[in-house]
């Protein structure tokens, strides 16, 4: 069952959305690094020096690597180990603004990805987790395959996120 509502925005008002997204992505997933003990088991194996990263073209982009326990931003000149590159801004906007899941965009070939694809999936489980706590349960049941039992709750996240802890 697919999501029934579309968003309409022009090109640079999706890469606006998508920068915003990749920037509460990013902080959520810091967050739950060191709160959800599912998150923090699929860090935990990734090399310090593993760098993974989100693209879009023409677009904004999130290079990441664990530092400890954490996971730190680098600049976006860093060059990913792991890399999953959107291969639109519209098909980045979809993703990221619910109205289809990662795995709905992996099938419809929306991105491509380099790196060892088993690694990849462990990055892309700690996504849909975030998804889970950060999409609302009626939102989140159209892009996830079924929902995640949370361990922390959403507003205890959200306060995280904004606060940048």
């Amino acid at each position: 069952m697919g999501v029934k509502f579309r968003y309409r925005l022009a090109a640079g008002g999706q890469r606006a959305v998508c920068r915003v997204v990749l920037f509460f992505l990013f902080r959520a997933l810091n967050a739950l690094s060191v709160r959800d003990s599912r998150v923090a088991a699929e860090i935990a194996p990734w090399p310090e020096e593993r760098v993974l990263g989100l693209e879009i073209p023409g677009g904004p982009a999130l290079h990441m690597a664990r530092r400890g326990k954490r996971l730190a931003r680098l600049k976006a000149g860093a060059a990913p180990d792991i890399l999953i590159r959107f291969k639109s801004v519209r098909d980045a906007f979809h993703v990221f603004t619910g109205q289809m899941g990662v795995a709905a965009a992996y099938a419809q070939h929306r991105f491509t990805v380099r790196g060892n694809v088993s690694e990849t999936m462990g990055f892309v489980r700690c996504v849909d987790l975030a998804e889970g706590y950060l999409f609302p349960p009626f939102w989140a049941k159209y892009i996830l395959k079924q929902l995640p039992e949370k361990q922390l709750g959403s507003l205890r996240l959200y306060a995280a996120v904004l606060l940048g802890r």
